[in-house]
């Protein structure tokens, strides 16, 4: 029987998950794939609903409040931390044997965080690239020179 590997392509927008990849084999494949996405917002969309004004411990005045980290990097680490929690429910089950996990820098970092300790145990790969654009069989074939080449 041989292992079933999955592909994580990611970056802070979108992912695709391609199910029962061959590595080993050349040619062409047809995995099953899964495909999350996120609108991204800006972070004037996502800052619309100002923060509010607070009152001033001192005194009468009131001032503006500030935002207390990015916004925008938030709704990536959400995207991410929903794509981890899909990873391990289908490595809890048993769906995969080995995942190779390519994705941007700051996405991957999320990832390795945020999954858990058995599908990071099953992690064979971390690709430190973004295919997440990469037509099916070039992101194969990719991660394969990587891995096989590299």
């Amino acid at each position: 029987m041989t292992a079933t590997t999955w592909i994580l392509a990611a970056d802070g927008n979108q992912a695709r998950l391609l199910k029962g990849v061959n590595l080993l084999k050349d040619g062409q494949q047809n995995p099953e794939q899964e495909i999350f996405r996120w609108e991204p917002k800006k972070a004037q969309d996502i800052m619309a609903d100002r923060p509010g004004r607070s009152h001033s411990s001192v005194g009468h005045g009131r001032s503006a409040m500030e935002y207390s980290s990015d916004p925008v990097r938030e709704e990536q680490q959400k995207f991410t931390a929903e794509i981890a929690g899909r990873i391990d429910d289908y490595a809890a089950e048993g769906a995969f044997d080995r995942l190779v996990v390519c994705a941007a820098p700051q996405t991957l970092g999320d990832l390795r965080s945020k999954l858990s300790d058995r599908a990071r145990t099953l992690t064979t790969a971390e690709i430190d690239r973004n295919f997440s654009n990469l037509p099916t069989q070039k992101l194969i074939a990719s991660v394969r020179s990587i891995m096989f080449e590299g």
